[in-house]
């Protein structure tokens, strides 16, 4: 052996051991509840624990600073703190996550089988000051609210109640007490109890450690399901008088005053914005001037062959919610979610329909699945040039699940959820046009819906085929919408127009026609992000 073969031996031993040492790691998954988190690059399982990348630090709502030795310095949401050395796997720079849930609190399980690892908050604490609870919870979580037999419930996803409070006394004008308890094995509820009814609103949204609902007169939640309109009880009634009530700088309420338990319809429009309510049996002979004001509203009322009609012009889309009682009929009016700021904050996901083995609609020689993607290429291209950031379910000839398509807006959390798709139906050449589809009667979504329908009919031309609810084909919805009912993401469906239409398929196979559709897009997310009109 020469002097050099000497040296070299030890040394090429050691970077045997230093390889060696993560040899046996894999590939690992980690589900904060239910939802993947989207790190890059992939956890690793080493045999004694997951490995993740760093950004598992922010998703779990703490925050980090890098000390000068190198290790790191974790604050979860809570306040407390705890020094952490990092490890690294092939260069790349890793945390343990069983010391970092250790710090933020929560519970991990790992299925080997699976090599996933499962991450589950623990609601910690309620709170209740200046008309507000505040749910604590050892990382960011997402909630539901409705309301049950008088009470504001709320259901927090993925946790676990650890708080040994199950009952804390309030004693507020409005709210009793809050009752604690866990609904199912994945899911903890809040009750609060009112003296009296009222509303509610979140003042957080998505996932956050601390959900803040604050209850007071006047709020409503951006409503789950929009109310049925009242059956008409075929009488007259006397509308007494019409006052609006600023909530703030972007909601308000309109409260109408009767003489008698009426009946009311709404309808909405984006172009231009306007909320319509039809009060059949409704007398105004006594109606004077309309009281209070609101920024974003001008309101007129006036007669119709039936009653009469209440028009709301807006100075930009909201949702709307309405409420009839004995001597009032309410319509609180809200902001959409997700609205607010410019297109080029969002983050839009841009979902082509069908893909792989699934080729959707097939006439003319094509199938829908190719002309789906081409139409998501160039509506990427159009979102990128306002600036805004697009995810794409799919962006070669591949399968996605139904299911897999809007949990990847939840895991990235996406702003917007947008379906590309082509209609067709059984007889061909018999039907032509755009039809835009919403999840059930949730308000975000079917105004999403509107101003996307409107933009694309105003670019393309086509034949309006109107804005839908799903459960006209289905009673349970589409399941690409489905799936994000539980979500704040506004989601809809679009049928650019039918396959087995001639004149329909030329179009769609043009991509100056294409073109026009991603501008109306464009033009539709702007009209309910920022209030443009649609030109």
């Amino acid at each position: 052996m020469t002097r050099a073969a000497r040296y070299l031996a030890p040394l090429i031993v050691c970077l045997c051991i230093v390889a060696g040492a993560w040899a046996d790691t894999v590939p690992a998954r980690i589900l904060i509840g239910t939802s993947e988190a989207p790190l890059a690059p992939s956890p690793v399982f080493d045999g004694a624990g997951v490995l993740a990348p760093v950004q598992i630090v922010s998703m779990l709502g703490a925050s980090r600073v890098d000390a000068e030795n190198g290790d790191m310095i974790v604050t979860a949401a809570g306040g407390q703190s705890a020094t952490i050395k990092p490890v690294y796997v092939n260069g790349v720079r890793m945390i343990p996550v069983d010391k970092l849930v250790k710090l933020v609190g929560g519970e991990h399980s790992w299925n080997a089988a699976k090599r996933t690892l499962t991450l589950t908050s623990h609601l910690n604490s309620v709170e209740f000051d200046d008309g507000t609870l505040k749910i604590n919870c050892s990382f960011p979580v997402r909630v539901t609210t409705s309301m049950w037999d008088g009470n504001i419930v709320v259901d927090v996803a993925n946790t676990r109640l650890v708080s040994e409070a199950k009952e804390v006394f309030i004693g507020a004008p409005l709210v009793s007490k809050a009752r604690l308890g866990q609904y199912d094995s994945s899911t903890a509820r809040v009750v609060l109890e009112l003296t009296r009814s009222t509303g509610y609103a979140l003042e957080t949204t998505g996932a956050v450690s601390q959900v803040r609902l604050k209850v007071a007169d006047g709020l409503v939640p951006p409503p789950s399901v929009t109310a049925q309109p009242a059956k008409p009880s075929g009488k007259t009634f006397d509308i007494r008088g019409v006052r609006i009530q600023k909530v703030d700088e972007r909601a308000f309420d309109v409260i109408i005053s009767t003489s008698a338990q009426g009946s009311a319809s709404s309808s909405l429009s984006v172009s231009p914005p306007e909320i319509r309510i039809d009060l059949p049996g409704g007398r105004i002979d006594g109606v004077g001037e309309i009281e209070g004001s609101h920024g974003l509203v001008n309101p007129v009322i006036e007669k119709t062959q039936t009653g009469a009609q209440l028009i709301l012009r807006l100075g930009r889309p909201l949702i709307h919610k309405v409420e009839v009682s004995n001597t009032e009929t309410i319509i609180y009016v809200r902001p959409p979610n997700k609205s607010g700021g410019t297109l080029a904050d969002k983050v839009v996901m841009n979902d082509p329909g069908h893909g792989g083995k699934e080729c959707g609609a097939q006439a003319g020689g094509i199938s829908e699945k190719v002309i789906n993607l081409q139409l998501a290429q160039q509506l990427a291209a159009a979102l990128e040039k306002h600036g805004a950031h697009v995810i794409m379910t799919r962006s070669t000839d591949e399968q996605v699940g139904l299911s897999a398509r809007p949990k990847m807006a939840i895991d990235a959390s996406a702003d917007f959820f947008i379906s590309l798709h082509c209609n067709s139906n059984v007889k061909p050449d018999s039907v032509s046009g755009i039809e835009t589809y919403y999840h059930q009667q949730l308000p975000s979504p079917k105004l999403l819906a509107h101003a996307i329908h409107d933009g694309v009919c105003k670019t393309t031309g086509m034949c309006d085929r109107k804005v839908r609810s799903d459960r006209i084909l289905y009673q349970s919805g589409l399941g690409v919408l489905r799936g994000l009912a539980n979500s704040d993401i506004p989601a809809i469906l679009l049928e650019c127009g039918y396959l087995n239409h001639s004149s329909d398929r030329a179009k769609l196979k043009e991509s100056n026609y294409r073109a026009k559709v991603a501008d109306g897009i464009v033009a539709g997310l702007r009209a309910y992000i920022e209030g443009t009109p649609i030109q």
